[in-house]
């Protein structure tokens, strides 16, 4: 249909993971920005947030020590992007941005100082805790027959699900045995087929996306992305001084 109406030669692949990043631990981050005949400095204080709670913004500055408008376009710097982690430059999620202190120089500060100062300051702070690699998950329902259920939990095992333990109904036909819980949705992608399969068309399976939640396997996927956050051009991790 594309082809078509379009002219458009389009190939489909299989889909990809779309991965996010947080912290584990409160940090202080200070992007220090000055080039010649610019100036600024920021303090944030990074803290982790529970899972699901985006990306959230305070202020913990006295007017004295920064004035309200220079506070007011850091805010605008810390929400005006989906900033990036350090681990395979995925978004950051779960985080609370706090500005602590900050400074400007009366003659040679302008906006955009304070909006690369402000970057920096967030990727220092990365770069100064540990991140933690987050995954989609999905919630799911497994129905299977009576006879089923040991090989439906073996294999709920092997794709690192968490599942609770089964709940057994009697129907006209069957015994029949649900499973729920949630999973790595890079582990399920393929499994209702699957099921469908070893159940000889008896098993159901639904999913629903849960959310983002700890990566099973960190270590593989980081190594597949190669990412460097020293390379990482746009999203520069260190400061800039006269």
């Amino acid at each position: 249909m594309l082809a078509d109406r379009f002219g458009l030669a389009v190939e489909f692949e299989p889909g990809g993971i779309l991965y996010k990043e947080t912290i584990s631990q409160p940090v202080e981050g200070v992007g220090h920005f000055e080039p010649l005949r610019h100036y600024a400095e920021v303090h944030l204080k990074l803290e982790p947030l529970p899972r699901g709670s985006g990306m959230q913004f305070a202020a913990n500055c006295r007017e004295e020590e920064l004035d309200k408008n220079w506070q007011r376009l850091i805010a605008t710097h810390v929400e005006e992007k989906e900033h990036r982690g350090v681990l395979t430059g995925s978004a950051l999620t779960d985080v609370k941005v706090t500005i602590l202190t900050g400074r400007a120089h009366v003659k040679h500060t302008e906006g955009g100082d304070f909006r690369q100062a402000t970057y920096r300051a967030i990727r220092q702070g990365l770069k100064s805790t540990e991140s933690v690699l987050l995954e989609p998950y999905y919630s799911f329902i497994l129905q299977v027959p009576m006879e089923y259920v040991g090989r439906a939990m073996t294999d709920l095992e092997q794709r690192f699900a968490r599942a609770e333990s089964p709940q057994f109904a009697t129907t006209a036909a069957r015994e029949m045995a649900t499973i729920t819980g949630k999973a790595p949705v890079a582990t399920m992608q393929d499994y209702v087929s699957l099921v469908h399969a070893y159940t000889k068309g008896l098993g159901h399976l639904t999913l629903e996306l849960w959310g983002y939640d700890e990566c099973h396997n960190p270590a593989e996927v980081i190594a597949q992305m190669h990412y460097d956050s020293e390379e990482d051009f746009r999203n520069p991790t260190g400061s800039v001084f006269c």
